[in-house]
C-alpha cells in the first residue's frame, strides 16, 4: 500500500460547499498545502477518512496487495480500479470488478469517465472523493450565482437534491423552498393513516397551545409567524412518516440545516432561513416552557403532540449554544413505531420462550446490557407488558421516563432535586412493589439495593453498559458487588444489539467472499449467496430500512452460580454457557445474513468489532 502524508489536518477538513460560506479559508488550506496543487482524494471507509495527495503516475485501488491503495475490504476485487492519467485529466475506470464502481451513484462503464472536483466513487463500502484544489479555489473566488455545486451528495443523504436552492440576486435561498424537500420527505415516508393538518401542539403541562383544526398562526399574524408554525408541523410529520428518531437543527451564517436519524444513520432533510428557524425555536421554547431569551446557556424540556384522542407522541429537547446560534436537537419518542410485545422482537423460538417464563416470575433479577441506543429499555418494556398490571404493582424508576405505560407507576429520577436511582429505589420498596424496573445500574448501592430486592419476593428489570453478557457479569464485579450476592440474584443475562436491515426494493445478490464463507460457514454450513445494499429513493438512498436487533441470551444454572462465586473467567463461563442452548450476538447476526434480512458488512460493524 503507498503510504501517502495526509494534506489537511482534521479542522481544516471541510467538505467542498464550505467555500460558499467562506472562501478565506480555502485560502488558508492552499497556503497549508505549498506549492503544488496536486489533486487529492479523501478515502472514507466503515473505520474513518483520510486525505491523500493523488499521485501524477495514478492509482491502482483493490484488495490485493500488489495494488498501489490497498483496501482490506471483502467487497472489492482483487483489482477493482484504477484513477489514471489521460490527456492531462485524471480518469476513473473500472477493471472488470466483481461489484462493480459507481460514481456519483451511477456504475461505470467499460468506458474510462474524467473526474470532476466532487466526484464520489463508490466501491464496496468504501467512498473515494476527487478534490481538485485549483478547481476548489476558483469555485470559492467565483461570485455565488456561477458557482457549481459538488458532483455528488454527502453519503446517506436522501435521493433528492435537498441543496437544490432557488437563487435570488443577492445569493440567498428562497425562504419557502423548506416546503418543497419537506413535502418530498412525506412523499418518499410510509403512510401513517393522519396528515400534519390532524396533528395538535401540546405543551409540557399537557395543554392543547395550537390545535389541529385552528388553521391561525401560532404567535401572530404575519406571514413568517405562520411559516414558522406550518414549517415545524410539517417537519414533525416528515419524521414520523421516515420513522426518524432523532431531529438535529443546527444554524449556519446563512442558512439551518436540518438533518434526521433514521435507522441509526444521519441523513440530510431541509434547509431553514434562519428567519424561519428562529421562528421554530420560538415555537419550542413556548412549548417547553424554556426561558425565550436565553441563548448561551444548555437547555432542555420536552413537548407532546396529539393526533385525534388515541395517539401521543412525545419529544425530548435539547437545546446547545454554537458560534451561529443554538443547535436544537429533538429526540422523537414514538411508541407506535416501537415493539410493544415479546413476540415482535425478532426472538429465536427458545430465546422467545426463556425470557417469557423468566420475566413472568414472582421474583428474580433479568439484566439486559449493550451500548447506548441499542434497544436494552425497549425489550425490557416488552417484558413489562407481558405482566399484568392490574393484578401486580409494578414500578419503574427511569431518567428520565420514556415512554408512558397504563397501569404502572413510572418515577422519574432528578439529580437538579436531589433523587438519584438509589434514592427512590430505597424509597419505592416501601410502595408494596411486585415488579421493579430500574433505569440503570450506574453504581454499586444502587446494583446491591436491586439484587437484594429481587432476592427478597420481588421481580427486578434493570440495564448495565457492556458488550455481551459474559462481559455484564465482570462489570458488576468491577463494580464491587459481593459475588454470592451476584451469583444468587442473577437469574437472566440478555444482550443486544440493533442492526439496520437491507431495503428489499434495492438490495442486490452476490457471491460471499472466500473469508465471508469461512467466517459464516463454519456456523452455517456455507451459503451459495448474500445480499448487499443498494440506493433508491425508499430507503433515503441508504440501501437499508428498519431495524432488527441481534439477541444473546445467558441463564444463570446452579453450575454458573457455583463457578462465579469461586473464580470466575471468561473462558470457563462461555465453555459452560455453550453446554446448554447459548447464541452470540455473531451467531445470530449470520442468521440474519444467510436470511437475506441485513448484510455482512452491517454485522461485521456492529456485532463483530467488539
Amino acid at each position: 500500500m503507498v503510504v501517502i502524508s495526509p494534506i489537511f489536518h482534521d479542522r481544516y477538513n471541510h467538505k467542498a460547499d464550505c467555500s460558499d460560506q467562506c472562501p478565506w479559508h480555502l485560502e488558508t488550506l492552499m497556503a497549508q498545502m505549498g506549492r503544488q496543487r496536486m489533486p487529492q482524494i479523501e478515502v472514507r471507509t466503515p473505520q474513518g477518512q483520510k486525505r491523500y495527495e493523488l499521485p501524477n503516475t495514478g492509482l491502482t485501488i483493490g484488495r490485493a496487495d500488489d495494488n498501489q491503495l490497498v483496501i482490506p475490504d471483502d467487497l472489492l476485487s482483487r483489482r477493482h480500479c484504477v484513477i489514471e492519467i489521460s490527456a492531462g485529466d485524471f480518469h476513473i475506470r473500472d477493471l472488470k470488478s466483481r461489484n462493480g464502481t459507481k460514481i456519483n451513484r451511477k456504475s461505470l462503464s467499460d468506458q474510462a469517465s474524467p473526474l470532476l472536483n466532487g466526484d464520489v466513487i463508490r466501491i464496496g463500502s468504501t467512498e473515494i472523493t476527487y478534490i481538485d484544489p485549483e478547481a476548489a479555489l476558483t469555485l470559492a473566488k467565483a461570485p455565488p450565482e456561477v458557482r457549481r455545486e459538488p458532483a455528488e451528495q454527502p453519503r446517506h443523504t436522501l435521493d433528492l437534491d435537498v441543496r437544490e436552492m432557488k437563487i435570488k440576486k443577492d445569493g440567498k435561498p428562497k425562504t419557502n423552498d423548506w416546503e418543497r424537500q419537506l413535502n418530498e420527505m412525506i412523499k418518499i415516508g410510509e403512510d401513517r393513516g393522519y396528515t400534519e393538518a390532524q396533528i395538535s401542539l401540546v405543551d409540557n403541562r399537557g395543554e392543547v397551545v395550537h390545535r389541529a383544526v385552528d388553521e391561525r398562526a401560532f404567535l401572530g399574524s404575519d406571514k413568517e409567524d405562520a411559516d414558522g408554525t406550518k414549517a415545524f408541523r410539517k417537519m414533525l410529520y416528515a419524521a414520523l412518516r421516515t420513522r426518524a428518531t432523532d431531529l438535529h437543527i443546527e444554524p449556519r451564517p446563512q442558512i439551518c440545516v436540518t438533518r434526521m436519524r433514521v435507522d441509526g444513520t444521519m441523513v440530510s432533510a431541509v434547509e431553514f432561513s434562519p428567519s424561519i428557524f428562529r421562528r421554530i425555536l420560538g415555537i419550542v421554547k413556548i412549548l417547553c416552557q424554556i426561558e425565550t431569551s436565553q441563548k448561551n446557556q444548555v437547555q432542555d424540556g420536552h413537548f407532546s403532540i396529539a393526533i385525534g384522542d388515541d395517539l401521543r407522541v412525545d419529544y425530548r429537547v435539547s437545546l446547545t449554544p454554537s458560534i451561529h446560534g443554538q443547535k436544537m436537537v429533538i429526540r422523537v419518542l414514538d411508541s407506535s413505531n416501537s415493539p410493544s410485545r415479546l413476540h415482535e422482537l425478532g426472538l429465536k423460538p427458545w430465546m422467545y420462550e426463556k425470557i417469557r417464563t423468566l420475566a413472568t416470575r414472582d421474583a428474580g433479577l433479568i439484566l439486559a446490557c449493550g451500548p447506548t441506543g441499542s434497544g436494552k429499555t425497549t425489550t425490557l418494556y416488552t417484558c413489562l407488558r407481558e405482566i399484568d398490571v392490574n393484578q401486580r404493582n409494578a414500578i419503574t424508576i427511569e431518567d428520565p421516563v420514556e415512554y408512558y405505560l397504563e397501569g404502572c407507576t413510572q418515577i422519574p429520577v432528578d439529580h437538579d432535586q436531589g433523587t438519584t436511582f438509589q434514592s427512590v429505589l430505597r424509597s419505592v420498596l416501601r410502595q408494596d412493589p411486585d415488579v421493579i424496573f430500574v433505569g440503570e445500574i450506574r453504581d454499586m448501592e444502587t446494583a446491591t439495593v436491586a439484587m437484594q430486592a429481587s432476592m427478597t419476593g420481588h421481580l427486578v428489570y434493570t440495564t448495565v453498559h457492556a458488550k455481551d453478557t459474559i462481559s455484564a457479569i465482570f462489570r458488576l464485579l468491577d463494580l464491587g458487588i459481593d459475588p454470592p450476592l451476584l451469583a444468587n440474584a442473577l437469574n437472566l443475562i440478555v444482550a443486544q444489539r440493533l442492526i439496520r436491515k437491507l431495503c428489499p426494493n434495492c438490495r442486490k445478490s452476490v457471491t460471499p467472499t472466500p473469508s465471508q464463507s469461512l467466517r459464516m460457514g463454519q456456523r452455517l454450513g456455507g451459503l451459495s449467496e448474500i445480499y448487499i445494499p443498494q440506493s433508491c429513493p425508499r430507503c433515503l438512498s441508504t440501501g437499508y430500512k428498519g431495524r432488527q436487533a441481534l439477541f444473546e441470551l445467558f441463564e444463570i444454572t446452579d453450575n454458573i452460580r457455583d463457578l462465579i462465586i469461586k473464580s470466575p473467567t471468561i473462558k470457563g463461563l462461555r465453555e459452560m454457557a455453550q453446554q446448554g442452548l447459548f447464541t452470540t450476538l455473531e451467531d445470530f447476526g449470520f442468521e440474519l445474513v444467510a436470511e437475506g434480512l441485513t448484510s455482512y458488512e452491517e454485522i461485521e460493524r456492529v456485532a463483530m468489532g467488539d
